[in-house]
């Protein structure tokens, strides 16, 4: 579950990590994956009309890509999350 103040602590070693980022089952149009101690959080984007992917970085901060970093896997299963799962919002909006 992603929220506002979640960050990236370490961006060249989340950038440098070998994970396989998985559908967030609580918030939908999100994928998580953990990076030593910190999770990382990556928010499909609305292709064309944004770049495909968003790493939350925090503090109002993003990092936008299109092909991810060589060691990471983006698992999404067609972009269908669990029926408890919070709807998708907009970019820069947040649940908390």
């Amino acid at each position: 579950m992603v929220r506002r103040s979640d960050r990236v602590e370490d961006l060249e070693a989340a950038l440098a990590a070998v994970v396989v980022f998985g559908d967030d089952p609580d918030d939908q149009g999100w994928v998580t994956a953990r990076a030593g101690t910190q999770t990382l959080f990556v928010r499909l984007g609305d292709f064309p009309d944004e770049d495909r992917w968003s790493l939350w970085l925090g503090d109002g901060r993003w990092m936008d890509f299109s092909v991810p970093p060589a060691g990471w896997t983006m698992r999404v299963r067609d972009r269908r999350w669990p029926a408890g799962a919070r709807p998708r919002l907009p970019k820069n909006e947040f649940h908390d």
